[in-house]
């Protein structure tokens, strides 16, 4: 177990301290509380790891809507959005 003091976490994920210490207040990183704080080496690990799971499921639904449709789809998706413009029958 190694831990790290704010700057050297902050070295790793490139970025500033006070980022650092926004993350740590909002409880996205988890530390040891002290004079320096501490930061465990595998607690930002493992926010790393979440923070590539987020952009990878959100690369992945962008993908998913900008993937052509076939008409028969399109079709269906047209209809139900378009009002129906016929009369009311009459009771």
């Amino acid at each position: 177990m190694k831990l790290l003091t704010e700057p050297e976490a902050a070295q790793i994920l490139q970025c500033s301290t006070s980022k650092i210490k926004r993350l740590r207040f909002a409880g996205k990183l988890a530390y040891v509380p002290g004079r320096p704080v501490l930061i465990d080496e595998k607690d930002l690990a493992a926010y790393i790891d979440e923070k590539k799971r987020e952009r990878e499921q959100r690369d992945s639904e962008r993908r998913a809507a900008r993937a052509p449709m076939d008409a028969k789809k399109w079709a269906q998706i047209a209809v139900l959005l378009t009002p129906d413009r016929r009369k009311p029958k009459a009771l």
